[in-house]
């Protein structure tokens, strides 16, 4: 289930390719972070905090439910 960073992205228009040069990394990159496949260095959470306007916690927390 893809998470918040997900929702927000999209909310604002933004690529995956957007996000991942804002940051420096690859679109595979944010597409994994956006799913939970992959979790971000320190320095990219710090990049993704300040481009998004938003925390860590509210970014990359998982939902508070499944989809069952």
């Amino acid at each position: 289930m893809p998470l918040p960073i997900k929702q927000e992205r999209t909310k604002r228009g933004w690529t995956q390719q957007y996000v991942a040069t804002q940051v420096g990394l690859t679109r595979t990159a944010i597409h994994d972070i956006e799913n939970g496949l992959q979790a971000p260095s320190y320095k990219v959470l710090v990049k993704l905090e300040n481009l998004f306007g938003m925390t860590h916690r509210e970014l990359l927390r998982p939902p508070l439910h499944g989809g069952g």
